[in-house]
Order: C-alpha cells, then structure tokens, then sequence
C-alpha cells in the first residue's frame, strides 16, 4: 500500500513538473482558419514561447490552406493564438488572406532571410495581378538585431493593408519593409524602430519603409517589368533609431509612383532624412511630426544632381514635369549627426539631364526640373552645425508662371535657427539654385543665434517672387541674390542683420525691390554690387549701420524713389566706383550724422536725374524725435557723372552744404530746389551749373559759392 501511494505521489509530482515546464516553455494553442462569414474551417496546433523550435511549418501550413481554398469573395483569417514564435525560413502569403498575430511577436532565428513575402522568387507575375486582398495585423516582427534581408517584402500586388504592426530590432539590414510594383496598399498605426548599420553596408540608403523600383538585383520579384506603385497611404504610424525612415531613393525617369499619401506620422532620432521621394506624382505629404533627424523632407524628379541610383526610362515613355505634389503642415526639428554631407529641412529637387550614362549604360536626355510642388505652413528648426545645410532648398525646379500664379510656390512656412557652438558659412535659410518661377510668400526665417550665412540665397536662376516674407537675425546677409536673370522682392520685412538687408550681386538683372521694411542692419540696408536692379521703390529703410542704399561696382538701377530712410547714421543713398543710376527720386532721407551724406555720388559713378527728394525732412511719425543733421544734402564728387537735373530737392539741416557738385561732366540744371539751414546752399567745384529759381533759408556762410 506504501508503495502503490509512493508512486501515485511520484506520479502527480511528474505530472505537476511537466505542467509547470509546458506551461512555460512548450504552450500549446490552435492556429485558427477561419472563412469570411466568421466560421472556422481549420485549425492547426502551434507551440509558442520556445526560441529552439520553428513556428515556420505550421503557421504555413495554415497559409497554405487559405492559398488553396480562399476567393476574391470568400477571404479567409489566419489567426494565431497569442505568443511568441520563431521563424528559421520565410513565411510565403497569398491572395485573400488575412494574418491576425494577435498581439503575437514573431522573431528572427539564424538563417531567416525575409520573414515574410509574397508568393516565392521562383512564381513569375507581371503588373499587379500577382498577389491581391492581404492583410497583416496586429503584432510584432522582431529580428532579435539578427542580419538578413528586409523583414517584410512584397510586390506584384494590389489590395494590401498592414495595420497595427511593430518591425523591429535589425542589425545589417536595408529595410524592414520593402515593397514594388503594387497598387491600393495601406500602412496605418505601425512602429518601425531600432535599426542598425555597419561600415560595410551603406546604411543611409536603408530607409525602414523603402517603395522601390521593380529592377532586377534591386527585387526578388520576377518579372521585372518596372510596373510603378500607385495609391498608397503610410499614416499614423512611428519611426524610431532609424538610418532612413520613409520613401524611395532610386528611380526610372518616366515612372511613377502615384496617388501616394503620407500623414500624420512621427519620425524621432532619424540619421539622415524622414522622407525621401523620388517620381511621385498626385501625392501629399502633410502633417507628420519629425524630431532629431539629420534632414527632412526631399522630393524630386531625380534622386539627386549627382543622379546616382536614377536610370534611363525601359522604353520612350515621357517625362512628367508638373508633379501636383503638396508638401504642408509639417513640423521638422532637426539635429546634427553626421548622416549626410549636405541636410534640409525640405527640399525640392530636379535637374535638366543632358546625355546621362546609367548603370546599365542606356544613355538618354530630358528636362526632368520639378514642378507643381506646393510647400506651405511648414515649421522647420533646429541645430544642425557641422555641415552644408539649407532649411528650405530649392534645386532644379520650373514654375508655370512668373508670381503669384506659379504652380511652384513656397507659402507661410516658418523657420527658426537656435544653434549653439560654431557653425560653417554654408547654412541658409531658404535658398533656391538652377530654378525659375518659383513664388516665396509669407515665410519666416529667424536667426536667433545670428549665426547662419544667409536667410535667403539664390543664385543661377530666373523669375524669382519673394512677397511678404519675414527674415531677421542672420549671421550675414538677409537675402542674398547672384546671377538671377529677374526677381521681384515685394513687401518683405529683413531685420538685425549682421550685414546686408537685401544684397543683389553679380550676374543680377531687372531686380524689382519694392515695399520692403528693412531694420536695423550691421552693414547695408540694400546694396547693389556688379548687379542690376531695375527699380529700388518704396522701400522703408531704419537705423542701417552703412549706407542705406549702396551701388557699388558695375551696379545699376533704373531708378531709386519713394524710399523711406530713418536714422542712418550714415550716407542715405550712396553710388561708388562705377555705380549707376538714371532717376533718384522723391525719396525721403532722414541722417543722424554731421559726416554722412543725404545722397552722394563718389569716385566714378553716375546719375542722370536727382529730383523731389526730401533730405531731413522728417515726414514721418517715427522721424520726429529724431535729432537729424547731415554733412551735404546731396553731394556729387564724380569726374564720369552726367548730371542733367537736380531739382526740386528739400534739404535740411546740413553741416556744411546743402548740394555740392565736384567734378561733373555735364552742365546741370539746379532748379527749384529749397535749402535750409546749411552752411553753404550750393557749392559746385570744377563742374558748371545753370541755377534758377532755388529757394535758400538760414544758410550762413553763403547761399551759392563757386570754389
């Protein structure tokens, strides 16, 4: 009796032992197939929780089941019990399934390429038609940082929905999800997080979510018949310690990807870029959220100027230029990390490609510059210091029309530099190269730091509109234009910059600087060198350190008027060198300095006109309390100045002489004019002048002299 009760108690120990270590290591649960009414048609016993044992045959063959028995009109759930599984080979998917992981992590084992795909590399499908209806769902793909391919791959399908899922955890990878050649997919609610590179691998072209090109050594997915992706939507979802977070970097110039919408993601600790695309046309980009990333947001029609990974079209298929693609609503705050040569905040990129040699060597020509692109209600910031940055780039694009109704414009966005430490001389807040009718309107670019080059900077490029934008604090210039064939600036406000206000160089032409409030900058407020402005008009200039307006080199204008200038402490309107000017006029002028000029003309630079200036004449509000006093109301000491008319000028105030002209070429006619409280009234030296008709008032020495 003893020992019968010795081995029963032995018996239930066993029993009890064995319960404990299933229950921990070895749980059982049922994979359940189930059609679309909800029935359930199979089931499939699975065991979770233990690393050493492949979930791989089993979970197929519930996959298997529904390849063979499910229909367009009759898909069918494979739902797995909740737990952890482990996968030794890839998972292959087809039409009409639905894979419910139940909140279940699936994890990477040795050997494992993708772990999941649709169909295998050997079945052969074209365009869309190979895999169709399937849908992931909540759970978690963790490679346990194991290498291998991308987590997830598909392609040649239609109808796909990836919902609710974590990818994590990869070591030497270049994707956890990959996808071509599909049509109708929606990722939604999914985290994608903790990838890792090595040197050998070149980890910033390994965005988490890559939508690649469907070529041959690129894709696994035979045939390679470059079917582009279309109507597609990532939102909702999270990207985290990522090199890359989402888009595309290679391309088939004349292929596109279509109807592609990203919303309402969060990008965080981003090496390089958040978003990257590439021949996307129909699409939007709005409203994601992107802190500590290298760079933003490109979009392009070429991958980049250098066109690496960008190939010829597979056939005579033409080349889309208007792109209808909106970037808006976007808040970007970037940080420096070393991901890229060159980062942005947002960038726009095209180019005119001129007999460019491929990988395959195709060679092929076309002017792929992007348009149709609308940036608006964007916030970028950020510290990025040790490399070439550009908050706002434009690079290769083509607008519609000159101005407001260009179909390329960048509106009310808003940018703000905070940095700390040094920072390189090639930061801008926007800056716009090798384009034309581009339209800037509302934006505002802050330097807090005062220590970006320029708030704005363009150079190569035509047709530029830059109309009520809002700049202020930069390290040099406000906005800063070089070989710009035509360009508007109307009714901006530039303010504290550590140089020029509005700085327009070499290679400039019919420049229009119109309506524009210029504050309190350490060098000019507008200054025209080697360039050419057509008019400087209207503009209000305040407590500019250097002259106000300045022409200096082979600058030009047609003509400097209705310009209002507060404060200067030095000469208000100033032309050197071989400067020149056709009309001065009706500007108002008011000076706090008894060494500067209202206007001068010096060395050999030239103007024809001077007429119905007001030179201290305080018209305005914020000029009254201004004590003002000049040295000359206008002074003209220029051998090669052909002076016609100086006339009908007000003058007040001046130290010494109210006009003053030296050296003229031309016999002017000084009429008209009214000058008060000067020393002098009028003083020519080595010049001829027909006076009549001047109007003289407190002037003690003398109201004319001829020196």
């Amino acid at each position: 009796m003893k020992k019968t009760l010795s081995a029963l108690i032995l018996t239930i120990v066993m029993l009890m032992s064995f319960a404990v270590f299933a229950s921990a290591e070895d749980t059982v649960g049922s994979i359940a197939v189930t059609d679309s009414s909800g029935k359930t048609v199979a089931t499939y016993e699975i065991v979770t929780n233990n690393i050493s044992l492949d979930a791989r045959d089993t979970i197929q063959k519930a996959l298997r089941y529904v390849r063979d028995n499910a229909s367009p009109t009759d898909i069918h759930t494979v739902k797995l019990p909740k737990g952890e599984y482990c996968l030794y080979q890839s998972l292959n998917l087809y039409s009409n399934t639905v894979l419910d992981l139940s909140g279940s992590v699936i994890m990477r084992a040795e050997g494992c390429g993708s772990m999941i795909r649709f169909g295998t590399s050997k079945e052969v499908v074209y365009g869309y038609e190979g895999y169709k209806n399937i849908t992931i769902k909540n759970g978690t793909f963790d490679a346990r940082n194991i290498g291998g391919s991308s987590l997830v791959r598909f392609a040649h399908a239609s109808n796909v929905e990836i919902n609710g899922v974590t990818f994590m955890n990869t070591t030497d990878v270049q994707h956890l999800l990959t996808f071509a050649a599909c049509e109708n997919v929606k990722i939604h609610g999914c985290e994608f997080r903790n990838m890792k590179t090595t040197e050998g691998l070149d980890g910033f072209n390994c965005e988490a979510v890559q939508i690649d090109i469907l070529k041959e050594g690129y894709f696994t997915y035979p045939a390679y018949d470059g079917t582009p992706t279309k109507n597609v939507s990532v939102t909702g979802c999270t990207f985290e310690n990522v090199p890359r977070g989402l888009g595309t970097h290679s391309a088939i110039a004349g292929y596109y990807f279509d109807n592609m919408i990203f919303k309402n993601n969060t990008f965080k600790n981003i090496e390089s870029y958040a978003i990257r695309v590439v021949n996307y046309i129909n699409s939007i980009i709005s409203d994601n959220i992107i802190t500590d990333c290298g760079s933003g947001i490109s979009c392009g029609t070429v991958t980049n100027t250098s066109l690496s990974n960008f190939y010829a079209p597979l056939s005579g298929t033409k080349v889309i230029n208007d792109v209808n693609v909106t970037i808006s609503g976007n808040k970007i705050s970037l940080k420096s990390n070393g991901a890229d040569t060159s980062a942005f905040g947002i960038r726009l990129i095209g180019a005119q490609v001129k007999n460019f040699k491929d990988k395959n060597g195709k060679t092929f020509s076309a002017d792929c510059r992007i348009s149709g692109v609308r940036v608006e209600n964007n916030t970028v910031s950020g510290a990025v210091s040790q490399k070439s940055f550009n908050a706002i780039h434009i690079n290769g694009a083509k607008g519609s029309a000159y101005g407001k109704n260009s179909n390329v414009s960048v509106k009310n966005n808003k940018v703000t530099f905070n940095y700390k430490g040094k920072i390189s001389n090639t930061v801008y807040g926007i800056k716009a190269e090798n384009s034309e009718k581009i339209y800037f309107y509302g934006n505002t670019v802050t330097d807090k730091k005062a220590v970006i080059h320029s708030l704005v900077t363009a150079d190569k490029s035509s047709e530029l509109y830059f109309e009520k934008n809002s700049f202020s604090g930069a390290k040099s210039f406000g906005v800063k234009l070089q070989n710009i064939k035509k360009a508007k600036l109307i009714s901006n406000t530039v303010n504290n910059t550590k140089s020029n206000g509005v700085y327009i160089l070499k290679g400039c032409g019919n420049v229009e600087v119109k309506s524009n409030k210029i504050k309190s900058c350490s060098g000019y407020g507008i200054a025209v060198n080697d360039g050419q402005a057509s008019t400087i008009s209207s503009n209000s200039i305040y407590s500019c350190k250097k002259y106000s307006i300045y022409l200096t080199g082979k600058g030009k204008a047609n003509t400097i008027s209705s310009n209002y200038i507060c404060g200067g402490k030095n000469t208000g309107i100033y032309l050197n060198k071989t400067a020149s000017v056709t009309t001065v006029t009706k500007n108002t002028v008011d000076i706090t300095s008894k060494s500067a000029d209202g206007i001068g003309i010096n060395d050999k630079a030239s103007v024809t006109n001077i007429t119905n200036n007001k030179i201290n004449g305080k018209a305005k509000k914020d000029s009254k309390k201004l004590k003002v006093k000049c040295r000359y109301g206008i002074r003209i000491n220029s051998a090669s100045c052909k002076i016609k008319k100086i006339t009908g000028n007000s003058i007040n105030q001046c130290d010494n002489t109210g006009i003053y002209i030296a050296k003229a070429k031309t016999k002017a006619t000084v009429s008209k004019n009214t000058v008060k409280k000067a020393r002098y009234g009028i003083r020519y030296k080595k010049a001829k002048a027909k006076l009549s008709k001047n109007t003289f008032k407190s002037c003690s020495a003398a109201k004319t002299k001829v020196i």
